[in-house]
Formats: structure tokens, sequence, C-alpha cells
């Protein structure tokens, strides 16, 4: 965003050989509208991690533990180094 401001900020500057602005409001709002959409990317993973912390936070509080199955895979010894 910070990008944004300075190009728009460089646009409202722009003036014609008349002394009129080079561009008008909507082609500095048209111009800014990538970096809103990656800022609207950032809040979505934002929001999704709180959401996460919460369904986590949930879960704690609630005390549910994963099932625990016996392994009965044995694991063959392994030699001492000679």
């Amino acid at each position: 965003m910070w990008v944004s401001g300075i190009m728009q900020g460089l646009m409202w500057r722009a003036y014609n050989e008349l002394g009129f602005l080079e561009y008008s409001f909507i082609e500095t709002v048209e111009a800014m509208h990538p970096y809103y959409m990656i800022r609207a990317a950032g809040g979505l993973l934002y929001l999704v991690g709180a959401l996460l912390m919460v369904w986590n936070v949930y879960k704690t509080i609630r005390g549910d533990v994963a099932d625990t199955a016996e392994i009965t895979a044995h694991q063959p010894l392994l030699k001492p180094a000679e």
C-alpha cells in the first residue's frame, strides 16, 4: 500500500501543458486496483490464520486427543559401532 500511495501522489502531481491534472480520479483508482487485490489476499490469509487459531484453541480447551493405536511393527536393533 505504501507503493500505491507513492504512485497515487505522483499521479496527482502530474499536470499537462495547460496546467490541468493529467490523470483523473478514476484513473488513479484503476491504477491502484492490483495493490488493493494484493492487500485483500493478505487480509484473507490473516483471517484464515485467526480462524485456525480459534479452532485450535477450541480443540485444546475441549481436550480432544487423537486416537492412538499401538504400533506393532518391530524395529531391528542397531549394531553398536565398532
